[in-house]
């Protein structure tokens, strides 16, 4: 008896000492997103049966791309929000296939997305192939995120695809994403934190790519699964099939340099493709978050009421327009149906848009923007507003909701609901005024003329209580008044 117990106090023994060596391996020493990790899962992969086909995964200027002729518009930037994406392979003169050999191909892939000919189209993925992104999220910051979207959706119906943009699956948020500081998806720290995301239709390719992570030393609880509905995104190689990109959003870094190093940085995916064909197993549509909680802003009413008549006796010298708010972009599953572009909505916001204005030169001619700061109220993990061209959706000015916090305190002095409300002001001239923006006339995309028509774009994203954007009925809608000098 005496030797059983010693032999299996030995075998426990070793089993321990099997145990530690294993967690020092590079995966577990938090270096989940070196070449040498990396490389090991693409060796297990290929084991598997697999090829990969390195994608850049870098930062995005929307209105550069448009500027060189890559988008047909500027498709709504959030004006101040850096974006960074997925959006094709690198031609084959340019086959990177290791992290290490992006320190001296940036700019070559800089060039490559700015100063190549022709719009870009997105990319084509066959049903049983996926995309691989392994990553660390930004630093800490208001909210970021990660989405798939159809680029080009081919309609048969007209024997012709349309440039949509339309989302078809909800974002991995802050709030959801599971990453080595919310395992499983679970409360925690997700920022700077390893995370992994396979974008893929089929359930086989999904399982076993987790299969090779979880050999190289990637632990299960940082896999996400992206799912591409392949009833909403019709797949394959050919004019006739749709074209993808994925996109990544970020907003509000608590350390801005940070912030920047994280945005500029250049990384990469994996297209990984199976080197023969299996059967087929789709995944279902995904279930969507659900919108609203049934609480709304309508509280608030009386005191943006009483804020509106303090803005029009504070201008009353001069001639008064105001225009109507209403919502700007629909949701995808209802736009993919009709074919209408909602460049890159996501459903971790909601978008509102003001009627079209001009805006001139003179100094007594202004934009007032005004409402509820939906974060204060508790509708929106942040909120914020630009100022658009009209025809080319181009953001070029835009404040944030920490930074207009208290300006309705002015108008109504003493008033106890005033910290829920803002009043920001749009207008040619350099001003000492606080809640003051300038907007641009140029050059090109990065202004709107005087004589252009404009719009005021809102949004408010991500509702802590639902993790997804809240529902827009549940707003009171942000408003804008036009001030001229009297005719």
């Amino acid at each position: 008896m005496k030797q059983f117990i010693k032999a299996a106090l030995v075998t426990n023994l070793i089993l321990a000492f099997i145990c530690l060596a294993t967690s020092c391996t590079p995966a577990a020493e938090n270096n989940l997103t070196s070449s040498e990790t990396m490389n090991a899962f693409r060796a297990t992969l290929e084991k598997d049966g697999f090829t990969f086909k390195s994608v850049p995964f870098l930062p995005v200027d929307l209105v550069k791309l448009y500027e060189a002729g890559r988008l047909p518009s500027v498709a709504g930037n959030n004006f101040g929000a850096p974006y960074k994406g997925v959006f094709g392979a690198l031609p084959g003169n340019m086959e990177i296939t290791d992290e290490s050999q992006l320190t001296n191909a940036q700019e070559q892939i800089d060039n490559w997305l700015y100063s190549s000919s022709g719009l870009i189209k997105g990319w084509q993925l066959n049903p049983d192939e996926a995309i691989v992104l392994i990553t660390k999220t930004p630093p800490e910051c208001a909210y970021f995120s990660y989405c798939g979207f159809i680029f080009y959706k081919y309609y048969e119906k007209d024997q012709a695809s349309k440039w949509v943009w339309t989302s078809f699956n909800d974002p991995l948020n802050n709030l959801t994403i599971k990453t080595s500081g919310t395992p499983n998806g679970e409360a925690g720290n997700p920022y700077d934190q390893d995370t992994v995301i396979i974008l893929t239709a089929d359930k086989n390719t999904d399982q076993r790519i987790r299969n090779a992570l979880v050999a190289t030393g990637y632990p299960e609880d940082i896999i996400n699964t992206y799912v591409i509905p392949s009833s909403m995104v019709k797949l394959g190689i050919g004019t006739d099939c749709d074209t993808i990109v994925f996109g990544h959003r970020m907003a509000l870094f608590t350390d801005e340099e940070k912030g920047e190093a994280y945005r500029n940085k250049i990384s990469l995916a994996y297209r990984v493709t199976p080197t023969s064909q299996g059967e087929l197993d789709s995944f279902p549509a995904p279930v969507l978050r659900v919108r609203g909680t049934g609480q709304t802003e309508v509280d608030f009413q009386p005191a943006l009421d009483e804020l509106r008549q303090a803005i029009l006796t504070k201008y009353n010298q001069l001639d008064t327009e105001e225009i109507e708010t209403s919502v700007w972009l629909t949701e995808s599953y209802d736009a993919v149906q009709r074919g209408v572009f909602v460049a890159g909505e996501s459903r971790d916001t909601v978008y509102l848009r003001s009627d079209s204005f001009t805006l001139g030169d003179d100094p007594n001619e202004c934009v007032i923007v005004y409402g509820v700061n939906h974060a204060a109220s508790g509708k929106a993990t942040y909120a914020n507003l630009s100022f658009y061209g009209e025809a080319l959706w181009n953001g070029v000015a835009g404040i944030y909701n920490i930074e207009y916090e208290g300006s309705a305190e002015a108008y109504l002095p003493g008033n106890p609901m005033a910290k829920y409300l803002y009043v920001c002001k749009f207008t040619r001239i350099q001003s000492s005024e606080s809640y003051c923006i300038v907007v641009p006339t140029g050059p090109g995309a990065q202004g709107v003329g005087l004589g252009e028509l404009a719009f005021i774009g809102f949004r408010a994203y991500l509702e802590p209580a639902t993790k997804v954007g809240p529902a827009f009925v549940e707003l009171l809608y942000d408003r804008v008044i036009k001030f001229s000098p009297k005719k």
